[in-house]
């Protein structure tokens, strides 16, 4: 959609699999994000590992992901996570600062304490259904 960009949130503190030192193991995860049953058509989804980086995601027009940690579709490191997803249009002025709306779905997606999505990673799952609701 024009005039809307999705923003990912980078995985903080420069971690990197080399720089720690041993060798992290990662899954391909996909999924598809929906709000009130119909695909949320951009926005970004993260996933953070009970230990290590987290996994992050653009969300396509059809509300499919792959989630990459290191780089783009690499996937995510297995175990229990929590995820958290983010949507916000774009409202920077011509020639302006970039600048965010507000959310456009709950408030309560945005953030991993509050999202209550967990999922479990692990080799050959299936895709993640990421239902969101605006009630």
């Amino acid at each position: 959609m024009k005039g809307f960009i999705v923003i990912a949130i980078l995985a903080a503190g420069g971690m990197s699999a080399a720089g720690c030192g041993r060798r992290v193991t990662l899954v391909p995860v996909t999924g598809r994000v929906t709000l009130d049953g119909k695909p949320l058509e951009f926005g970004a989804v993260m996933v953070q590992p009970q230990a290590g980086p987290a996994a992050q995601a653009k969300i396509a027009a059809d509300g499919s992901f792959r989630l990459g940690t290191f780089a783009a579709d690499d996937g995510a490191i297995p175990g229990p996570a929590t995820v958290r997803v983010i949507c916000r249009k774009d409202v920077t002025p011509p020639g302006g600062e970039r600048a965010f709306g507000p959310s456009l779905i709950p408030e309560k997606y945005g953030r991993f304490d509050t999202s209550g999505i967990t999922v479990d990673i692990e080799a050959g799952m299936p895709p993640i259904d990421i239902p969101l609701s605006r009630k």
